[in-house]
């Protein structure tokens, strides 16, 4: 198995989990990329409560069962055994996934497990993984889109500060698709002034939108010129960011996120309000 094109999955045997991977094997479809199905067995819990000890080995023989129906779903799908590579790891789910990003093109997970062995693959194990992944991850939930992905020939960019990472990225994805590119903004609806406690007036909010315009055209421009044959739409509106971005998702393929490397921590805002609660699976590259 080569580091190109390997798609890394997270298993945990739950509804999620198997939609996960349902995205990975349709990525390894489109690409010819190599499938990387992974679970971590959280060691941490071995003791439950009431000083009640669960025996490892089981742990992770369902873990190993969790991944062999992914590899089962795979190959019941086309994907070529010498394709379809798996691992059952005992560790922390989020440090073995992190580890394993290092080795791979994109990480693909559950949005949340509410079955299955839950408590290895929670929420924060999404948002935890934002701040530690060493490539671009994106989140899916079996309930929000159970379905196939793909229709819409649209991949929306949300831009929210400087750089073009994330752009790339997302044009790299709609080019793979064969979709368009829509980057938009968010603008609040009461921008604030120097002295925040002051409505800004028309002629200043105007004056603010007209300068975000210019900056995210400067950023798109030189990335159009790299993807000549790529449909780029620059739109900006006003709103709440996530309640816009979220209410976006609903007719989109993919919503792609820049994020900062921070601490786990302080992951958390409108990046965990929107894998919460998009309609879409959403991308999360470190910008």
């Amino acid at each position: 198995m080569t580091d190109h094109g390997r798609i890394l999955v997270g298993i945990d045997g739950s509804e999620d989990g198997i939609r996960a991977a349902r995205f990975a094997i349709g990525r390894a479809s489109m690409t010819g990329g190599d499938l990387w199905f992974v679970h971590g067995v959280d060691d941490s819990v071995a003791t439950g409560g009431w000083g009640v000890m669960y025996d490892p080995s089981i742990l992770k023989e369902a873990g190993q069962a969790a991944v062999q129906q992914a590899c089962d779903l795979a190959l019941s799908l086309g994907i070529d055994s010498a394709r379809i590579h798996s691992d059952v790891v005992i560790g922390n789910p989020v440090g073995v996934l992190s580890e394993f990003s290092k080795r791979a093109e994109i990480l693909i997970l559950g949005r949340r497990a509410s079955s299955g062995l839950e408590r290895m693959f929670v929420g924060s194990t999404s948002t935890s993984l934002v701040a530690s992944s060493s490539c671009p991850m994106v989140v899916i939930s079996a309930a929000s889109t159970p379905e196939l992905t793909g229709d819409c020939g649209v991949i929306t960019v949300a831009m929210g500060g400087s750089g073009d990472t994330a752009l790339r990225w997302g044009c790299q994805e709609a080019q793979l698709r064969g979709a368009k590119v829509e980057v938009i903004h968010i603008i609040p609806d009461q921008p604030a002034t120097v002295m925040s406690f002051i409505p800004a007036s028309p002629a200043q909010t105007s004056q603010w939108e007209a300068r975000v315009l210019a900056g995210i055209e400067q950023v798109v421009e030189p990335v159009q010129l790299d993807y000549p044959d790529l449909e780029i739409t620059i739109k900006s509106q006003r709103g709440v960011l996530v309640e816009e971005l979220i209410q976006e998702s609903s007719r989109v393929d993919l919503l792609v996120l820049g994020v900062r490397p921070r601490p786990a921590i302080v992951v958390g805002g409108p990046v965990r309000a929107v894998l919460a609660h998009s309609n879409c699976p959403v991308a999360l590259v470190n910008r």
